[in-house]
């Protein structure tokens, strides 16, 4: 649930980012404070465990020795756990077939109803490449060779989410609706529905798959998100 909070959080577009978005009840919210040209800064960060994901006893929030950053640290000396928190990768893939885009309408939140091209949390044990053409067949019943798709786009999202989409050109029109997509379809590019677009992210990625259409290798696009000090958000090429 706590990846659906986030998730909606970061590519709805909110004006102002939650600390509650990212809090689960096993955790707890904790407040950073950096200096930097002697100003003191309060940053809310995403929380992590209250409890140590190995022994179970309590954490407490400090710098380990070595490091640089406030983490969760377990409190039993014996064990001493540091529980990390890491940017989740999403992997994506725009498929197209005689110049037309495939695209699914959400079935589940965040944006349930509208439409995206098929995207997800990648999974361990496979590629970026693997995991963009995995999510393509869970959502779409479409399978195209990770090997032959190209790198198109980074987003990177809030430091919290990095998204790596891919573009494929598919062999057939073939395809089926999976149980996270209530419909699947092929769309000219000009009768794309971009005001049903479940995520900003998915706009960019469609336009400029739109754009570079026609290019055999394209640069690749790459685009922040963030929040600045007072809350709000910005996004910045690169």
């Amino acid at each position: 649930m706590m990846l659906y909070r986030v998730a909606a959080s970061l590519l709805a577009g909110a004006g102002v980012l939650s600390a509650s978005a990212f809090q689960p009840p096993h955790t707890r919210v904790m407040s950073r404070v950096i200096t930097h040209q002697r100003r003191r800064i309060n940053l809310s960060a995403i929380s992590g465990p209250a409890y140590c994901e190995m022994c179970g006893t309590p954490t407490q929030i400090r710098i380990p020795d070595g490091d640089e950053r406030e983490r969760h640290v377990c409190t039993d000396p014996e064990c001493g756990h540091i529980a990390y928190q890491n940017p989740k990768i999403v992997v994506g893939a725009i498929c197209t077939y005689q110049d037309q885009v495939l695209l699914c309408k959400r079935a589940i939140e965040p944006c349930a109803g509208k439409w995206g091209y098929p995207q997800g949390f990648m999974e361990l044990g496979e590629t970026t490449r693997q995991g963009a053409a995995r999510e393509t067949w869970e959502e779409a019943g479409v399978k195209f060779d990770p090997a032959k798709s190209d790198l198109l786009a980074i987003y990177n999202l809030a430091g919290m989410q990095i998204q790596m989409i891919y573009r494929a050109e598919l062999d057939s029109d073939d395809f089926e609706a999976g149980h996270e997509s209530s419909e699947v379809q092929f769309f000219a590019w000009d009768d794309i529905m971009w005001e049903d677009l479940a995520f900003p992210t998915v706009q960019w990625g469609l336009e400029y798959a739109r754009d570079v259409r026609g290019e055999a290798n394209p640069a690749v696009q790459e685009r922040t998100k963030l929040v600045t000090m007072d809350g709000k958000w910005q996004v910045t090429e690169g």
